[in-house]
This record gives C-alpha cells, structure tokens and sequence, in this order.
C-alpha cells in the first residue's frame, strides 16, 4: 500500500513496533532502513499472521547484500491496548491504516498505551480521508466493512492535537495519494500524522509481563564488525587497490615501445577515489601514509611508483569474499563515485507497482 512508503524514518531509528500489522506487508519496507535493528509486528489476528508469517524470512539477496547492522523481526498475537515487556523501550511505533477499525473507546485504550506507557520518539498514523471517498463511483461510505469511523482532515487534526495536549508531544499533517489536480479541494487519499515527543527521555512505565504470543520471529545475517584498526585497514585498502590498479595495466609485451616497463606510476588522487579509502583518510594524510610505509612517490608527490610486477599477491584474500571491483572512470574520479565492491541490484521500475499492492 502506498502508505508504507511514507514511514521512511530521517531518525535514528533502532527499534520500530507496528501495531495492526494485518498481513505484515510494512515489513517490506522497514527491513530496508539501515538503522534500524528490531522490528516486531503486533495484531490481534492469528489466523492472517500464521497466513503471512513467512513475509519476514530473509530473501536470497539478504545472504548475498548483507547489512552492515543486525535485525531481527518478530511476529506477536497481542492487543494493541496490552504492554509486552518485549516491546518496552522501542523507539517508533507505526498504526498504519488501524485506528479507524477501533471502537472509540479501544482507540481512547490504544492513545494511552502508545502515547503515555510506550512513549516512543515518534508516533506514525495514517487513516483514511473520508472527504477523498466523494471521489469514488457510487455512493459516498466508508471503504471497508470493519471501519468504525472515517474522520475528514479536519476531524483527524483535531484529534491528534488533543494527543499531543495531553500527552507532551508535537504533530505535523501529511498525507499519500495526491486527489486529481481539478479536485484538490478533497486533499490526500490517506492523512497522515507524525507525532515526536517532546521529552524523549521519559521515564516509561511498567510493563504488564509477557503478554504477547510469539508468531514467528527470523534473524537476518549482518557482516561482521571490523577488528582491525583504521591503519590496518588503510594499510590493506591501500595494498589491494594498488594491485587492482596494477592488473589493470596492459602487459610488457604490449608495451614494447614504452621505456621503464618495469614500474608504473599511480595518480594519488585515483586511489582517493576509492570510497574505502577516502573515508579513513584526506588526500594530504594519504601522502604521509605512503612515505611513512615505505612506497616511493614522485617528486611532486602527485604520483605513487610502483614495480610493475609479473603476478599480484591476493593480500590473504582482503575482499576476497566480495566478488571484482570496477575501476573508476575519471568522471567517477571528479565527483568522488563510490565504488565498492559489490552493490545491491537496483529496484526495476517497471515492476514497482506491485510493492504497493
């Protein structure tokens, strides 16, 4: 559903709770955002979640493009108006096109528990926009036999100021699905609101135990942390790269005519082109790096001379693991391109269309 696309966090989110997750389909989204380490999906349906439980398996890709952090996501059969201590402390909980199948009375239940006992940095709702539904062939009603209510944009305005009234927290209004231009006068098909608290460092309540059935849960494989030190590092980024560099130039036999075949001279600023070395360090401190190692730059220090050797050392296979590297181009060199050694495959925009589905 095009809501899940609007609950992309600019925050440092870690842990993440969806309530109402339905048929766990936010999951798609959320197992993408970097940061984020935990994710848990609550609803009060088992039936649907047993149905979708396989949704948080990781894909093939997930062993072959692994995040650089840990993640693992969990699958609850839970009220949305309980506290699981497992849930305790999380940092954004999402209500994703739920609020409006709660009796007025559960949702009142519902408010505490998010905004009072959880107290997450940021709250995401979406709902849909009763005043869009004119735009729909036949009659105007609600979009689906279980919703208790559907709130015009100013209904659902007012109710999240009373929120933050009540509970200390700050609301901006968005909303998904732009109207047709010469209707804009009925806003968006879904509204949505961000709530950030603004003390995030509350206190939180206690929990009520384990009061959530566990589903399912998976954990999703992570590359290892780095050990070595930042000169360890570059001393082996260096090494490799220059190697990388060196199987690039064509060989002896095809350099007959050229003079002192038996050493090449690097650019500085090639190697800086190379993200793994840019990040750790400048291109003045690669220079000392260099001298202090031992390499023999030019006069200039503009260039790195190096034996032009028969065979290359795999360097106890640095990078071994992650397949060939592409050269950088000179443009790529310009702009400082980031070219790492193996890059996730890019969405095909042409089959997007079902992601929202």
């Amino acid at each position: 559903m095009h809501e899940y696309c609007y609950l992309n966090f600019i925050y440092p989110i870690t842990q993440v709770v969806d309530l109402g997750c339905s048929e766990c389909g936010i999951v798609r989204f959320y197992r993408e955002v970097p940061s984020i380490q935990k994710i848990q999906l609550i609803d009060i349906d088992r039936s649907t979640l047993e149905a979708h439980k396989n949704y948080i398996k990781p894909r093939p890709c997930d062993y072959i493009f692994k995040r650089d952090n840990p993640l693992s996501i969990e699958i609850f059969e839970g009220s949305a108006t309980d506290v699981d201590q497992r849930i305790m402390g999380c940092d954004a909980i999402s209500m994703v096109e739920f609020i409006e199948h709660l009796y007025p009375d559960t949702l009142r239940r519902v408010e505490e528990t998010v905004f009072s006992r959880l107290y997450p940095s940021i709250v995401v709702v979406t709902t849909p926009n009763y005043e869009f539904n004119s735009l729909f062939p036949g009659p105007i009603r609600f979009r689906h036999y279980d919703h208790k209510f559907e709130w015009t944009r100013g209904e659902f305005q007012k109710w999240g100021q009373d929120v933050c009234d009540k509970y200390g927290y700050t609301v901006c209004f968005d909303g998904i699905g732009n109207p047709p231009p010469e209707c804009q006068h009925v806003g968006f098909c879904s509204q949505a609101a961000i709530f950030c608290s603004s003390s995030p460092h509350r206190l939180k309540e206690e929990s009520e135990g384990n009061v959530y059935s566990l589903v399912a849960e998976s954990v999703f494989p992570h590359k290892d942390k780095e050990t070595l030190s930042s000169d360890e590092i570059l001393k082996l980024e260096v090494s490799y790269v220059i190697n990388l560099l060196k199987r690039a130039q064509p060989s002896p036999r095809e350099q007959d005519d050229i003079e002192d075949v038996d050493q090449i001279h690097i650019p500085i600023s090639r190697l800086m082109n190379f993200t793994r070395i840019s990040k750790l360090v400048n291109i003045e401190s690669l220079r000392m790096f260099l001298v202090d190692n031992g390499y023999q730059l030019t006069e200039d220090q503009s260039n790195l001379i190096t034996p032009m050797d028969d065979e290359c050392e795999d360097h106890d296979g640095w990078h071994s693991d992650e397949g060939t590297e592409k050269l950088p181009s000179d443009t790529e060199t310009e702009v400082g391109g980031d070219q790492t050694l193996c890059t996730a495959p890019a969405i095909d925009s042409d089959n997007s269309a079902e992601l929202w589905e």
